[in-house]
C-alpha cells in the first residue's frame, strides 16, 4: 500500500509539465494530485468507479487484478510524479513510518483514472522493501512510463531494485506536518 508521498522538486516537475507546484513531504489521500495522461492535469487521490451509489475512496489499487475487479474496469492509465513516499512497519503497538526514495529524484508511480479522481497501482513488494512493508507502488522510467500510456502493462521495473528507504519520526503520520523534517532519518 502506498498511503502518503512526496513531491519536492518544483524545478523539475515545471520543466516536465509546465505545471507549478508547491513543495509537498506529506501528500494524503483525497489532495489533488498532478496526473499525466496526453496532458498535465490535476486529480482528486481518491477512486471510485462511476455504477458506485456511495464514494468508494480507494486510493491503491493491485496491478495483479486490476484488470479483473469490476471497480476498475472502466479505468484508465495515468502516471503520478513522485520523489519519494512512506510506508509503515508494525511492532506489536507501534506503527513506525519509513521513507522510501530514489536518491531523492522524481519518478514516475503508475496509476489508474476515471471522472471521479485516481489510484495508485502497487505490486507485491521486492525481496529488499518487504522486511518493511509487503506492497509498494509501481515505479517506473521514462520509457516504461510512455508505454505503460500507450497500453502496456509494465509492472515489473527494474528500478524497485534502486529504491532506499529510512525510518522518519512518526510526525509524518499526521497529514497536516507538511516540511522537510518529514523526510529526516530518524533513529529507532
Amino acid at each position: 500500500m502506498c498511503g502518503r508521498f512526496t513531491l519536492r522538486n518544483k524545478g523539475q516537475v515545471q520543466d516536465l509539465t509546465g505545471e507549478v507546484i508547491e513543495e509537498s513531504y506529506n501528500i494524503a489521500p483525497s489532495s489533488p494530485i498532478l496526473t499525466i495522461t496526453d496532458a498535465p492535469k490535476w486529480r482528486k487521490w481518491s477512486y471510485s468507479p462511476p455504477w458506485a451509489k456511495e464514494p468508494m475512496n480507494l486510493i491503491n489499487a493491485r496491478s495483479e487484478t486490476v484488470r479483473e475487479k469490476p471497480s476498475f474496469r472502466e479505468s484508465k492509465p495515468c502516471l503520478v510524479l513522485a520523489d519519494g513516499w512512506y510506508e509503515w512497519k508494525r511492532n506489536g503497538e507501534v506503527k513506525q513510518p519509513y521513507f522510501f526514495h530514489m536518491d531523492h529524484q522524481m519518478f514516475y508511480i503508475a496509476g489508474i483514472y476515471n471522472e471521479t479522481g485516481c489510484a495508485l497501482l502497487t505490486k507485491e513488494a521486492n525481496e529488499k522493501l518487504s522486511p518493511i512493508h509487503n506492497r509498494m507502488p509501481i515505479i517506473l522510467k521514462h520509457n516504461e512510463a510512455r508505454d505503460y500510456l500507450n497500453g502496456k502493462d509494465r509492472f515489473g521495473s527494474s528500478l524497485s531494485m534502486r529504491v532506499k528507504f529510512y525510518p522518519v519520526d512518526r510526525m509524518v503520520n499526521s497529514p497536516r506536518v507538511n516540511n522537510e523534517k518529514n523526510i529526516e532519518e530518524c533513529k529507532i
